[in-house]
């Protein structure tokens, strides 16, 4: 059986088309397996992307989160979940300070991909040079970890996700879109895999590894930048309604 001849950017094509988001990936016609060569392509990170294809409850975990994401989409445009966090009674007189630190942080950690004439700059620009398409790649993932990091594991249990298990347990629509959320498998391996540090850079994003007390492997999630990149933005409106409400309440 003979392999298409650009068979590296046929199997990229085909993730992005599963697990990215619109435009995505390398383009038709684009022979990537030309640019970057076989033997530069670690025979892993091929089997990492086969398997991700290959994985029903892999794609069933990514289908939920996406459809609860493009749902809180609309629902986030408006004030209907800070009306709703605002309504759940004040538990601590620090509440503001909490929510703020994480609001700041996460702002903080999105402010770290900057650029200069479209290029990326990084405080080690002086005294390393490294290909563009690395500098690219790792300012972006860099990043999206730390984001990823302080609103699903330092905000895990705090101020905000006590008003939300709040309103979702009272019945509270949006409220429980943004649980079920928080919740669903597919954060939660992202969530245990920054808690553990399991996770890596791949080809196409970053494979988050979800570990069991004696590091047997739970389940993995391959997750593209852009895809992060839209979860962290729902993310970042749920954190600013939330901390919107409890300056309102205290």
């Amino acid at each position: 059986m003979n392999l298409p001849s650009d068979n590296i950017g046929d199997l990229l094509r085909r993730f992005y088309a599963m697990y990215g988001i619109r435009d995505e990936g390398p383009p038709a016609g684009l022979d990537v397996t030309q640019i970057v060569g076989t033997d530069s392509w670690p025979v892993g990170e091929r089997e990492l992307l086969l398997n991700a294809l290959c994985d029903q409850v892999l794609l069933r975990q990514f289908s939920i989160c996406r459809e609860i994401l493009e749902d809180l989409a609309t629902r986030l445009t408006s004030d209907e979940l800070m009306r709703e966090l605002s309504s759940v009674a004040s538990h601590s007189d620090q509440e503001f300070d909490e929510m703020f630190s994480g609001v700041l942080w996460f702002s903080l950690a999105s402010s770290l991909d900057q650029r200069r004439s479209g290029l990326p700059t990084t405080p080690l620009d002086e005294h390393f040079e490294v290909p563009l398409a690395v500098k690219v790649k790792h300012t972006i993932e860099g990043s999206l970890v730390l984001r990823l990091y302080v609103a699903l594991v330092y905000m895990r249990e705090g101020v905000l996700s006590r008003r939300i298990a709040h309103g979702a347990r009272s019945g509270k629509p949006c409220c429980g879109r943004v649980s079920k959320l928080l919740n669903s498998d597919y954060v939660r391996c992202i969530r245990n895999a920054l808690s553990h540090g399991s996770f890596s850079s791949c080809i196409v994003g970053i494979a988050f590894r979800d570990l069991d007390k004696k590091g047997r492997m739970k389940g993995v999630v391959v997750a593209t930048p852009g895809f992060l990149d839209w979860l962290c933005t729902w993310l970042m409106l749920i954190q600013l309604q939330g901390l919107t409400a409890v300056s309102r309440g205290n």
